[in-house]
Order: C-alpha cells, then structure tokens, then sequence
C-alpha cells in the first residue's frame, strides 16, 4: 500500500516538475510579448506625436476640408446636388456601372472611381 503512495507521489512530483516548466515558458513569451507591446505603443506615441505637430504648428491654423465646403456651401450657396449631378452623368454612372474602378472623362476634368465612390477629380488643363 506504502509503495502505491509513494508511486503515486513520485507521479504528482514529476507532473509539477513538467507544469513548472510550462509555466516558466510561458513566462519568458510573456515577457517578451510585452516587450514587443511596448515598442508598438512607443511607435505609435511616436506617430501620433508627429502627426500632431504637422497638422498644428505653432501660430498656424487649419480649415478642414469639410469646413471649407460647408463654407461653399453656405456661404457662397453653391448648390451641391447640382455639382454631383455635373460630375455624375447618367452617361458616366452607366461606365462606371460597366467597367468599375477606374479614371472616367468629364467635361473639362476627369473623375476617379475607386469602389463606386468618386475620391477625386482630376482638371483636363
């Protein structure tokens, strides 16, 4: 009966050992994901950080691009569905349709299309 305890001590000492060393691993990748963390958010602090500094340097002020066209917009009244309806013919609309992504001619100006979303407009001058 002695010799069955003793067995099955030695057993249990042997499984903590293994689970010891299980748990000393997962310690040192611990430690080392937290390390790669850090520098991540460092570069990020980093990133951040210098983003900051261009978009407001000292004594400069920035008019957001939405700012300026609600200015148009209210300001100088610019009708902005009529605009879109210019850039966006029923002509152009059926190629975009057709062909997808891609640079369309306009009259005067050409427009790029990137996932049926016009993102920019480009003069024919």
């Amino acid at each position: 009966m002695q010799h069955l305890a003793g067995a099955k001590i030695k057993n249990l000492q042997v499984l903590i050992t293994k689970k010891e060393l299980e748990q000393e691993q997962l310690n040192r990748e611990f430690k080392e994901l937290q390390s790669k963390k850090d520098k991540l958010k460092h570069q990020l602090q980093k990133y951040n950080d210098e983003i900051k500094q261009l978009t407001s340097p000292q004594g400069r002020f920035i008019v957001s691009e939405h700012a300026l066209l609600r200015y148009l917009q209210r300001v100088y009244e610019l009708d902005l569905s009529k605009i879109e309806k210019e850039i966006l013919t029923p002509e152009t609309q059926e190629k975009i349709a057709e062909f997808g992504n891609g640079t369309y001619p306009g009259e005067g100006f050409s427009i790029k299309v990137v996932d049926g979303v016009v993102v920019t407009i480009v003069g024919d001058r």
